[in-house]
């Protein structure tokens, strides 16, 4: 008996520690509803700020997000920083950090991007504003690359990169609404396919699809794109106004309203997409099954308010929240990143060749060993770009002034070649 409870208490222990190598990042994306933009029918009396604030604070902290996209947010660092200020750093959080804000020059509203300073680090920010036949898109498309900041990231070593595309694309059934989406998210694919490496992608936002038979979602799946297309966590269909999709709707939340969009919970318009690599779990970032959830939806109000009757899929202070902050609900969704490994991480990383080249951290360079003259070095960027680097006679290469992130240093002395990474601080 003690032996069989002495392997069971091993057991657990060794899942234990196994658990310890993931870490969860959640992700959410939200519409706001015209937060911090008034117009002739979202008023400051029937929209109020202040008010929006409370009910957005106790919806995030509620879902806890590590990753965080909104839509309809006004086009003024003012009300990013009231997010942040009066929403998510409250009763003594102090972990998010917002992107800068980002916009096509023309629009009232923008996206806004926040995220956990102690899980994540935004590395780089991009944006497409221009669709490939040269129209401007109704709202700037935000691409933001992060790498995970692993607790034992130490110069020299590798890491996870993500890139969140956010977007709030064109609202409207009519045929030029549909054609908007459809070059819109082709010109996304194409921008995506020539200035960026395949990796792990998240696209979200208010797509306003009526379903994944529209041209726009469908440019999303295409093959045509490769492996830089993305994948829908729920099954495919047409889901507006279709009670078989009922636990998946987003909007309305009201059956009317001034601000409000009525008509209740028959539409899905606000969705999380995964690339390829993420969703079939190949490498260090995979999805969490079951994990996508448009929080607050119980799956009974179809065509219904999300108040009317009961509703216990949230605790009831958060569904008086959802009611009046937006009429949208919030959509999450979680995924697992590979943490670093404690003997993955010596103090001089080094990577050993056929030719014994070999890499070390060394006062802000990066020493390589085994280096001859004659030897050819090039360095570039994730992007792919040469990135601009010296060699001295000692084979030294100084990254004094290198933007934190991953590089490509690829060796080649006329008969071999050999690449390596090399993670910058």
């Amino acid at each position: 008996m003690r032996k069989v409870l002495l392997l069971l208490i091993g057991l657990v222990l060794f899942v234990d520690v196994r658990a310890q190598d993931w870490d969860t990042l959640r992700v959410m994306t939200y519409n706001l509803l015209y937060y911090g933009e008034v117009t002739s029918f979202c008023t400051a009396q029937n929209n109020d700020i202040n008010d929006k604030d409370t009910y957005f604070e106790v919806i995030a902290k509620h879902v806890k997000p590590d990753l965080l996209l909104v839509n309809e947010m006004g086009a003024s660092i003012v009300y990013a920083d009231r997010i942040i200020n009066n929403v998510l750093n409250t009763d003594g959080v102090n972990r998010y950090k917002r992107a800068p804000i980002q916009n096509n020059s023309f629009s009232d509203l923008v996206n806004g991007v926040f995220y956990d300073k102690n899980k994540l680090v935004l590395h780089a920010q991009d944006k497409l504003t221009q669709a490939t036949n040269g129209s401007s898109i109704v709202r700037a498309i935000d691409i933001c690359t992060f790498y995970y900041k692993d607790p034992l990231l130490k110069e020299g070593s590798d890491t996870v990169f993500l890139y969140l595309v956010g977007m709030h694309l064109k609202a409207g059934g009519t045929s030029s609404d549909v054609s908007a989406r459809d070059i819109a998210t082709q010109s996304l694919m194409e921008y995506l396919v020539d200035n960026y490496p395949l990796g792990y992608f998240i696209a979200a936002g208010d797509m306003n699809v009526g379903g994944s038979s529209e041209a726009g979602f469908q440019n999303f799946l295409s093959n045509t794109y490769g492996d830089h297309r993305f994948y829908d966590p729920l099954i495919p269909g047409g889901w507006s106004s279709t009670s078989s999709f009922a636990y998946a709707h987003t909007q309305s939340t009201h059956t009317s309203g001034d601000c409000f969009s009525g008509g209740g919970m028959d539409d899905r318009f606000d969705l999380i997409l995964m690339s390829g690599q993420i969703m079939e779990d190949t490498g260090m970032v995979s999805f969490v099954e079951d994990s996508y959830v448009t929080v607050g939806n119980d799956g009974n109000h179809f065509n219904q308010a999300l108040t009317d009757g009961t509703n216990s899929s949230v605790p009831s202070a958060v569904l008086g929240a959802l009611y009046e902050m937006s009429d949208h609900l919030p959509v999450r969704a979680d995924i697992r990143v590979k943490r670093l490994e404690e003997d993955t991480i010596p103090t001089g990383v080094n990577y050993p060749s056929s030719r014994d080249w070999k890499l070390v951290s060394k006062n802000n360079a990066v020493q390589i060993r085994g280096f001859q003259r004659g030897d050819q070095v090039q360095v570039h960027d994730l992007t792919g770009r040469l990135h601009e680097s010296r060699v001295d006679a000692s084979g030294k290469i100084s990254t004094i002034g290198w933007p934190a992130g991953l590089y490509f240093i690829t060796l080649n002395d006329g008969k071999m070649r050999r690449s390596f990474k090399w993670f910058v601080l």
